[in-house]
C-alpha cells in the first residue's frame, strides 16, 4: 500500500521524502506581497483622485462618492 501527501510518499516501513525547493517556499509569500502591493497602489491612486476638486473629478469622469440609486423593483414590495 502507498500514499502520497504532501510530498512524503510512504511505502511500507520506508519513508521517501522529496527536497521542497526556495521557490516552492517563497512563492506564496511573493504571491500575497504582490497582491499587497496592488491593494496599496490601488487605494493611494483612490485617495489622491478623491482629493481632487469635485469639479475637476467631473471632467475626468471619476464617479461620485456618494452611493449611486440603481433604478429597479423594490425587493419590499414583494412580499
Amino acid at each position: 500500500m502507498t500514499l502520497a501527501s504532501f510530498g512524503t510518499t510512504f511505502t511500507g516501513s520506508r519513508t521517501l521524502r522529496r527536497p521542497l525547493s526556495l521557490a516552492a517556499l517563497t512563492a506564496p509569500l511573493a504571491s500575497t506581497a504582490t497582491q499587497l502591493r496592488r491593494w496599496h497602489d490601488r487605494r493611494r491612486t483612490e485617495r489622491a483622485l478623491e482629493g481632487m476638486p469635485l469639479d475637476l473629478r467631473k471632467d475626468i469622469g471619476w464617479p461620485s462618492a456618494a452611493p449611486q440609486q440603481r433604478p429597479g423593483r423594490n425587493l419590499r414590495s414583494c412580499a
